[in-house]
């Protein structure tokens, strides 16, 4: 064996082996073994890399979320979206509550007649703003739901 090789294949069952020069000893490493274990540490930490990326994602989305949903009367923190039909049920019987108090109101005292229509616009500005919120909330979850899904197609398109 040359003192200068740092390669030889066994002859026997043809591994590749380095050769390291320690002083006037000689020892051999199994290169495939190495490869394989350098392969398998830059798949472990792809992988632990892509985890911490969603990880960040969900709980981005989860304080985006609750700052989306709020606080209730009580200064508690809301955890569930509204109810669609409640957004529409709520202030539809404050319109309907706000109808009869005008037309009641106008034939026995006319002026009490605008606290009526004060009701029927509050809950119009209710109903509008409930929306609005609502319209938000769902195009932050569509996006968070379109990066998270990235992500996760990433993440299988790397194994």
């Amino acid at each position: 064996m040359k003192a200068k090789a740092k390669f030889v294949t066994c002859g026997f069952c043809h591994a590749s082996l380095a050769i390291h020069h320690t002083g006037s000893s000689y020892s051999t490493e199994m290169l495939e073994d190495l490869k394989q274990t350098t392969e398998a540490l830059i798949k472990d930490v792809a992988q632990i890399k892509h985890n911490a990326a969603l990880d960040r994602l969900d709980e981005q989305w989860e304080r985006r979320r609750l700052k989306l949903l709020g606080t209730n009367k009580e200064g508690h923190q809301i955890t569930q979206p509204p109810n669609q039909a409640a957004m529409i049920i709520m202030p539809g019987c404050v319109i309907v509550f706000g109808l009869f108090w005008t037309l009641f109101a106008a034939t026995i005292f006319p002026p009490m007649a605008l606290f009526g229509i004060v009701f029927i616009g509050m809950a119009i500005f209710g109903m509008i703003n409930s929306h609005s919120k609502m319209g938000t909330y769902k195009a932050e979850r569509q996006r968070y739901m379109r990066e998270r899904q990235s992500l996760i197609e990433e993440i299988q398109n790397s194994d």
